[in-house]
């Protein structure tokens, strides 16, 4: 007899919920999500747990809204019922997504500046070959927070969840990344290591460059002259008041030589500063020497003692900090590098820092010694002004100077022109013009007033006033004496 049909297997069955808690999504046209991280229940007294009834919605007008329309404008399908091959399956455009566009796209951008290279293996192993220090800021940058750390957990433990949502190559990396032991710190502190060296090399160069400066100003033999020279000026021109009679004064009143101003008279039409003379009265080659003994002093007017103290507090910091972690006993695992890549490194690496807060400490000495030197109060976050302000002097001295040398120049070139002009005018001599040609004279006039119209505009505009009075002068003398001689020449006939 023929044997009996045999039965059909049973239906698979229905996919598990996504993680969180929730409901199923209903069977049907895929929606529209909502990204929001869900706020766990907290008991009474909070927002959510007295929270008014909300008004009805029309699910229906909803989900016609919301309805994710499928490739080339066609409406969505339902998935067809039954067992087929595939019947019962989610497309994977319509599976439920676990991390927002912006966030997936960021992973996925940093992923691919790694090109291939074993991210979860080097991370374990602070491999310096593989990990730069860029890309340690790319990976700090994309590790998974604690609640993308709390969100992805089940899928580590059972891997079939993963057929449920859109599952990606951003979301494999923060799974792998979660898995890391103290991935926050471990980072910070292989980053300490790779950004030590230049960072002590930085702070060298500024205690150096520091240090100069102090001795540089210590050994100038230009500066006291020219500082004594500003005392002598200052106590002529506060004579009788109470700032008289000084025995010195601060680094501040240099920047103030350029700001006094000279009193403007028909004697003097042209502004000077204090500055302008205290140049003028230096002794000759004070700008050279100035500026090659202070040389030192232009690097280190621009850096900062506290800045250099900040950055010797935070290496210090940074290394407590991994001494700290080095003992934690979540460190040791298979594969787990971190005790033996930066525990003898931490050892060597307090050594160059004590030998590097010794160079700190002498800095500030240095300063310290510096504004006693110059009578001045010690303001800890303030120590390197003096240096700024005695660079600003040197340079604005240095100005100074060449613009005086510009205007002696200038007056040169201008007391030769006017010599010149009257040795031409001498050897041509008086012009005595005939009887004949008696009414010429006031026709060749015209030239020479225009020539001296020209001199007495130039003289104006430079500013030589006096000469100015001179030229109108002689050109008013020789338009009378041609009008007398004119009237003279036409009663005679």
């Amino acid at each position: 007899p023929p044997l009996p049909p045999r039965p059909l297997p049973p239906p698979p069955p229905p996919p598990p919920p996504p993680p969180g808690g929730g409901p199923a999504r209903p069977a049907g046209p895929q929606l529209r999500a909502l990204h929001w991280k869900k706020v766990q229940p907290s008991g009474k007294g909070t927002l959510w747990s007295s929270l008014p009834k909300a008004p009805p919605i029309d699910e229906a007008a909803l989900r016609e809204l919301f309805t994710v329309k499928a490739a080339g404008g066609q409406k969505p399908t339902a998935a067809p019922a039954g067992g087929g091959a595939g019947g019962s399956a989610v497309k994977k455009e319509q599976q439920p997504a676990l991390l927002d566009v912006k966030r997936s796209n960021q992973i996925q951008i940093a992923l691919a500046k790694f090109k291939g290279r074993g991210i979860l293996a080097a991370v374990l192993a602070l491999d310096e070959t593989v990990l730069k220090q860029d890309d340690i800021a790319r990976l700090r940058e994309c590790s998974p927070s604690a609640e993308e750390v709390e969100m992805l957990s089940p899928f580590g433990e059972d891997p079939r969840l993963k057929e449920t949502v859109r599952w990606g190559p951003a979301e494999s990396f923060l799974l792998d990344m979660a898995a890391v032991p103290r991935l926050s710190q471990r980072l910070a502190c292989f980053l300490s290591k790779l950004t030590f060296e230049q960072r002590k090399k930085d702070a060298e160069a500024q205690v150096e460059a520091i240090n100069k400066a102090v001795q540089c100003l210590r050994g100038s033999k230009t500066l006291p002259l020219l500082l004594a020279l500003v005392l002598q000026v200052g106590n002529a021109l506060n004579a009788g008041t109470p700032r008289g009679a000084a025995a010195g004064f601060t680094s501040e009143a240099l920047g103030k030589l350029a700001e006094t101003k000279s009193t403007v008279s028909d004697a003097r039409p042209a502004q000077t500063s204090l500055l302008h003379y205290v140049a003028r009265v230096a002794p000759a080659e004070s700008s050279k020497q100035l500026r090659l003994e202070l040389r030192d002093l232009e690097e280190a007017a621009t850096l900062s003692s506290a800045g250099v103290a900040e950055e010797l507090d935070g290496l210090c910091k940074e290394l407590d900090a991994l001494g700290s972690e080095l003992s934690s006993p979540e460190y040791g695992g298979k594969g787990d590098g971190f005790v033996a890549a930066l525990g003898s490194w931490r050892g060597a690496a307090a050594k160059k820092v004590e030998a590097l807060r010794a160079r700190v400490e002498g800095m500030l000495s240095g300063l310290q010694q510096l504004h006693a030197y110059w009578g001045e109060a010690y303001v800890a976050s303030e120590a390197e002004a003096l240096l700024s302000r005695v660079h600003s002097f040197a340079a604005s001295f240095g100005k100074a100077c060449r613009d005086n040398e510009r205007e002696d120049h200038m007056r040169k070139k201008r007391a030769e022109a006017k010599a010149a002009a009257a040795k031409r005018a001498q050897a041509k001599g008086p012009s005595r013009p005939s009887q004949a040609g008696a009414a010429k004279p006031a026709a060749r006039a015209q030239p020479a007033a225009r020539s001296a119209m020209g001199n007495i505009q130039m003289s104006l505009k430079r500013g030589e006033f006096e000469d100015m009075k001179k030229l109108q002068s002689e050109l008013q003398t020789k338009i009378q004496s041609r009008r007398t001689y004119t009237a003279g020449a036409h009663g005679g006939r």
